[in-house]
């Protein structure tokens, strides 16, 4: 796959669990009942899982993009 593309499926996998984060979060914070119920389980799976997933997710984008960060960081370090 062409680096660039690799790149935008990058970011719209974080989008997207990002997204997904965001929504369980909101729903297990103020939308459901707190509690030992079946939906209220089932989206603190949601949230636990896509948290995950956006860990490993940014780990990748890092990797990704490893050159530029570590030239974008010379350059600052130099401009001092």
């Amino acid at each position: 796959m062409h680096r660039a593309w690799m790149n935008y499926a990058n970011d719209i996998l974080l989008l997207l669990t990002g997204t997904i984060l965001a929504i369980s979060s909101l729903l297990v914070w103020v939308v459901l009942p707190k509690g030992y119920n079946a939906p209220w389980l089932l989206w603190i799976a949601i949230h636990k899982w896509s948290g995950l997933a956006l860990v490993v997710e940014s780990g990748v984008h890092v990797a990704l993009h490893w050159r530029w960060l570590m030239t974008m960081t010379r350059r600052v370090l130099r401009r001092r």
